[in-house]
């Protein structure tokens, strides 16, 4: 019954019904799960405001939707109205012409970029980054955060929350002699994209990048520091980090058996206080990451929305791009759904922080975050140094020599992209 007065109160409050009006068709391309769910939401929502309008929502996984939208891009048949981008994409598909500006839409309809979006999310819809034209609005606010178990810190008299990798370092080796049954730290440390995003809030903390004004940061002093301090970390890890991927670190976060994550995501955090999944509720403090050079420095995943150029309905379509990323209906998806707002104020509203305790710290967390290297062909220099960090973890290179290989590698994709 909650359910249904929220609904309603919400489209009351964003307008009065549309009738009468020539039917509509849009086509919706975006992810899969836990995203889908929230945007057939706010497409149920907005139904009940613009009858008219139907929506038809295409959800796909990680890979399917890049695919589709590289089809797009070469054939431009427009058969697209909104589409969803994961944010590394956006310096290959925006100067492409790819997404309608979205300025001029604002210009027409009276209407402003809402001052309450998290700024490093909304810089991630511009093109050149971060203060350029307006393509894409923010529609996830994903970022990473950091996981220790405060029952076990306390028990230990270990400083809490760790402020730098040198204390997680010192937790890590009390807590290997104190608590032979627990982990001390879990990673994803699978070869190519987990072992690369599990690193990055490291990296970043010493105040290193993987690409430093177009070139190579990968050979630097501050490289190679933050990944002797990773391959450190790994020895307090399990054994068989090395083909850890996101669900087997949630299993192990949840069955108990580990004291610190490297970095969580929002749509996993939930489980860790559902007493049906998880061992260890209201035991783990989700926090942002500890700094080093840098106070504090994590990775940002964001997923954007925008209006393909080759749009045939692209008025009806910025109408629901605002729509879908007004307060009212970012809430309503944050309270049902859980997904993760883009808008300062929510991560402040007593509500939704009673849902999510660890809300502010998530703020905090955006509001520092860093986003992956703003290059075309990230996707390339991800597999490359995401292959060579892997060997090193697993004892095949030592770091200085995986360090050097990575970043001959990256030079030449990079010399590559600019011919």
């Amino acid at each position: 019954m909650r359910h249904w007065i929220l609904i309603s109160a919400v489209v009351v409050f964003l307008g009065c019904l549309v009738v009468g009006a020539e039917p509509v068709r849009l086509v919706f391309m975006g992810r899969d799960g836990p995203y889908e769910a929230a945007m057939k939401l706010a497409i149920s929502l907005y139904k009940m405001v613009k009858p008219h309008v139907t929506i038809e929502y295409l959800g796909l996984p990680w890979a399917g939707l890049r695919e589709k939208i590289t089809i797009e891009l070469v054939e431009g048949r427009g058969d697209f109205d909104l589409v969803v981008l994961d944010d590394p994409w956006t310096p290959e598909f925006l100067p492409a012409g790819f997404l309608e500006p979205l300025e001029p839409w604002f210009a027409k309809t009276g209407k402003v970029v809402d001052p309450d979006f998290i700024p490093t999310a909304l810089a991630l819809g511009r093109w050149p980054y971060p203060d350029g034209t307006l393509y894409a609005l923010p529609i996830v606010g994903n970022v990473q955060l950091f996981a220790y178990r405060r029952d076990l810190f306390e028990k230990h008299g270990l400083k809490h929350p760790p402020e730098t990798w040198s204390e997680v370092l010192v937790a890590a080796r009390v807590l290997a002699e104190k608590e032979p049954d627990i982990f001390p730290v879990v990673f994803r440390g699978a070869k190519g994209h987990d072992i690369v995003v599990s690193f990055l809030p490291i990296l970043f903390a010493y105040g290193g990048n993987i690409i430093v004004n177009g070139k190579s940061g990968v050979d630097s002093p501050e490289f190679l520091q933050a990944f002797k301090v990773y391959l450190e970390l790994a020895r307090y890890a399990p054994g068989d980090v090395s083909v850890y991927r996101a669900a087997r670190l949630r299993e192990v976060l949840l069955s108990g058996k580990a004291a610190m994550a490297l970095e969580v995501w929002p749509a996993w955090i939930p489980e860790l206080d559902d007493p049906k999944v998880s061992m260890v509720v209201h035991k783990v403090e989700l926090v942002p990451h500890p700094g080093q050079v840098v106070k504090t420095a994590p990775m940002l995943g964001i997923w954007l929305l925008g209006i393909p150029a080759t749009s045939k309905n692209k008025a009806e379509a910025f109408d629901f791009l605002l729509f879908v990323t007004s307060p009212e209906i970012q809430k309503v998806m944050a309270l049902h759904v859980g997904n993760p707002p883009t808008l300062m104020s929510l991560y402040k509203d007593p509500e939704l922080i009673a849902r999510y305790r660890w809300y502010p710290a998530q703020l905090e967390a955006l509001l520092a975050g860093v986003p992956r290297p703003r290059v075309p062909v990230w996707s390339r220099v991800e597999d490359i140094l995401g292959g060579y960090m892997h060997e090193a973890l697993i004892g095949l290179r030592t770091p200085e020599d995986a360090v050097r290989a990575a970043h001959e590698a990256i030079v030449a994709v990079l010399e590559e992209e600019r011919r």
